[in-house]
């Protein structure tokens, strides 16, 4: 906004030089951003943020500068000489939608002659951004850039009357679909119901809050003056603007609400400013025809002052405090709590921090002692959830694995890649009611659509080796009217060479295969849970049958793990193998057990023994091994499968297992005797449990 200082001046004299006033006005909020000569004095080019619609006026800067000087700024009420017929009597007024317009004031001036304003008059507008027309629009203008009200001048003559009445009538209403208005700069515009117009019963004459229409303009010959005082709902002006691409002063000042208080006063100030502007008397039809049927109620709220002095770090008695509101005119009943009545122009001020911040303005920014925020004595740390997830990526970082961030929302036709069976519950996906596109139009079931998407578009790019991890959550619709679950998952994708130039691994083990993919799985599982993962055989529709496994930590499963179908990767445009995993994190947290704690190595010696024997093929390995820990005693240290074999001698449909055994006690050596009883307890129990045919 820019803002003539000798104009502000007149409202609050001072004696501060142009640079002391910019300090002023920056200090109370009112950014000062350039400071120009012009023709007839100084103008500061002044930033208003959008809660302060009342300061894009002379008179609402003034009381900033007055506050802020601790002095009253100079204000008057119009005087308006009236005569002839009741206003009433000249135009009527309805309104269509009061939500759109709560009030909608008119006066009506007779007897005009146009000509050109005064040149002091052309001289203030012309510095405040706005070219002089002619005395009715100038004092027009002039009343806005004062007051802060947008006015409007129609040719009172070229307004219509209903059908069989004599009385012009003003309609505010939506703009009807297709509706066609030419503006007074001669741009024909298309109207849609989002729209707010004034209207006559013919149709437009100008839109509501932006510009007026070439039918009712004044022009040279005009000699009736009907005035328009409004206001308006700030969204619906801004929306009509944007979507017309007009941005007017008016539009700019009802966008950021304007007094619906002041409507009347402002039509004063007009016609005071249009009889001084004529040449010969002027008639002011008498009175105001007023549409206002829900009249905007003054805002009454209570200030602890001593809520104030301990936000603000000061200690201003209620005294001061009800001073400082007083010089920016609001209504304060002093007390133990303050009540202060808040007048329509402050339609910022909702709830006590509001007036928090009015205490702090008045008394001065800069008069706010700086003080340095206490120092916490305790230790700080990370909510467990999140320590939680940072020990997760350390451990997968550890691995070599990247960390993938992926968006939760994916297409309709993502999961169908995952030729999912038709009743499989991971295709019930919740739709997202307003997607902005199509390709995140509902969210995700599985990890697994997004673990895809990242390795097929680092294959797009050249990158062939893969190793990648991904902590999001997955949504699992409830029944109707219900918020998903939203499980957090962590997902492992990897697919060709894991690692590259390393001397001891030989190059065979360096690529990805079901086998690493595993020792991924269990590094992760026993670093957050102290806890073996435990795997059987999976029967999972994206992956590979017989290279597909499920998770479990003492039988609750926590997730899958195994290869992609090749079909599925066709999806894709995968063609090399690639392994996936997803688990549970939630479980994986819920399942975690205590931080570890030291146990010291035993002294003692251990002893080892080995076990070999023949099962079914289809027996799982972690079954026996499960049965040896069960019925190996608490002597029983470790036990690793060494060697699982099948062909020749071993019988078909069978397979030999090996497995070595660690016993040991913390207090003294063992005894052969009591190795051997132990041993024959493993050995008992996988002849009756699996069948097993010891091997010698």
């Amino acid at each position: 906004m820019r803002l003539p200082v000798d104009w502000l001046n007149e409202y609050v004299p001072n004696n501060l030089s142009v640079r002391e006033l910019a300090y002023v006005l920056t200090n109370v909020g009112l950014e000062v951003e350039a400071i120009e000569g012009a023709a007839g004095g100084t103008v500061l080019e002044i930033k208003v943020t959008p809660n302060r619609g009342d300061c894009l006026s002379m008179l609402g800067v003034a009381r900033e500068l007055a506050m802020a000087l601790k002095v009253e700024a100079r204000d008057r009420e119009p005087e308006v000489a009236e005569s002839g017929p009741a206003a009433s009597s000249l135009v009527s007024v309805v309104l269509d939608d009061p939500e759109l317009c709560p009030r909608y004031s008119a006066r009506v001036v007779r007897k005009v002659k146009i000509g050109p304003s005064p040149e002091w008059a052309q001289q203030r507008l012309a510095r405040c951004g706005l070219r002089p027309i002619n005395n009715v629009v100038d004092a027009t203008n002039l009343v806005m850039v004062e007051l802060g009200q947008p006015l409007h001048a129609f040719d009172h003559k070229l307004v219509s009357c209903p059908p069989g009445e004599q009385v012009p009538e003003i309609i505010v209403r939506r703009a009807a679909s297709g509706e066609r208005l030419v503006t007074i700069d001669d741009e024909e515009h298309e109207l849609t119901r989002d729209m707010l117009v004034i209207a006559d019963p013919r149709g437009p004459i100008a839109l509501a809050g932006i510009m007026g229409g070439t039918s009712t303009e004044i022009h040279g010959g005009t000699s009736e003056v009907l005035l328009e005082s409004a206001h308006f709902h700030p969204g619906t002006i801004r929306r009509g603007a944007r979507a017309l691409g007009v941005s007017t002063e008016a539009s700019y000042r009802f966008e950021r609400t304007v007094d619906p208080g002041g409507t009347i006063r402002a039509l004063d100030r007009a016609c005071e400013l249009i009889a001084e502007f004529c040449e010969g008397p002027v008639e002011v039809a008498a009175g105001v025809v007023d549409a206002y049927p829900n009249p905007v109620c003054e805002a009454e709220l209570a200030l602890r002052p001593e809520r104030a002095n301990a936000l603000l770090g000061l200690d201003l008695s209620s005294a001061e405090m009800a001073a400082g509101l007083r010089r920016l005119k609001l209504e304060v009943q002093e007390g133990e709590v303050l009540r202060v009545r808040v007048p329509t122009f402050r339609q910022d001020l909702k709830e006590e921090i509001d007036l928090v911040e009015e205490v702090a303005r008045a008394h001065g920014y800069e008069q706010i002692p700086e003080t340095l925020p206490g120092a916490s004595t305790g230790v700080g740390g990370l909510p467990a959830d999140l320590a939680f997830e940072r020990q997760v990526r350390h451990l997968m970082q550890g691995m070599g694995l990247s960390e993938a961030v992926t968006s939760s929302l994916e297409s309709l036709e993502a999961p169908a890649r995952l030729r999912l069976p038709e009743a499989d519950p991971l295709l019930r996906a919740v739709v997202v009611s307003n997607a902005k596109t199509t390709d995140r139009s509902q969210l995700r079931t599985t990890l697994l659509t997004s673990l895809l998407d990242v390795v097929a578009g680092n294959r797009r790019r050249g990158v062939s080796d893969v190793g990648i991890f991904d902590l999001g959550r997955v949504y699992r619709p409830r029944g109707a009217g219900e918020l998903p679950e939203e499980p957090q998952h962590v997902g492992i994708a990897g697919t060709g060479v894991m690692t590259r130039a390393r001397w001891a691994v030989p190059e065979g083990y360096a690529e990805w295969d079901f086998y690493a993919l595993k020792g991924a799985v269990e590094n992760l599982v026993l670093g957050v849970t102290r806890a073996s993962a435990e795997f059987a055989p999976e029967s999972h529709p994206s992956l590979v049958a017989g290279r597909a496994a499920r998770a479990s930590i003492d039988g609750e499963e926590i997730g899958y793990l195994g290869e992609v179908r090749e079909d599925v990767r066709g999806g894709y445009d995968l063609p090399d193998p690639v392994f996936v995993a997803e688990l549970d994190l939630d479980a994986l947290r819920r399942l975690a057990r205590e931080e570890p704690r030291y146990r010291p190595v035993s002294r003692f010696p251990a002893l080892t023994r080995d076990i070999a024997f023949v099962v079914a093929a289809d027996v799982p390995a972690g079954r026996a091994e499960g049965l040896i820990k069960q019925s190996g005693g608490d002597d029983l240290e470790s036990v690793s499968l060494f060697d699982a074999y099948e062909g020749r001698p071993v019988p078909e449909g069978h397979r030999s297992l090996a497995f070595s055994l660690t016993f040991r006690r913390a207090d003294r050596t063992l005894a052969d005797e009591e190795v051997a009883a132990a041993m024959e307890r493993i050995r008992s129990s996988l002849t009756e449990a699996l069948g097993a045919r010891l091997r010698e």
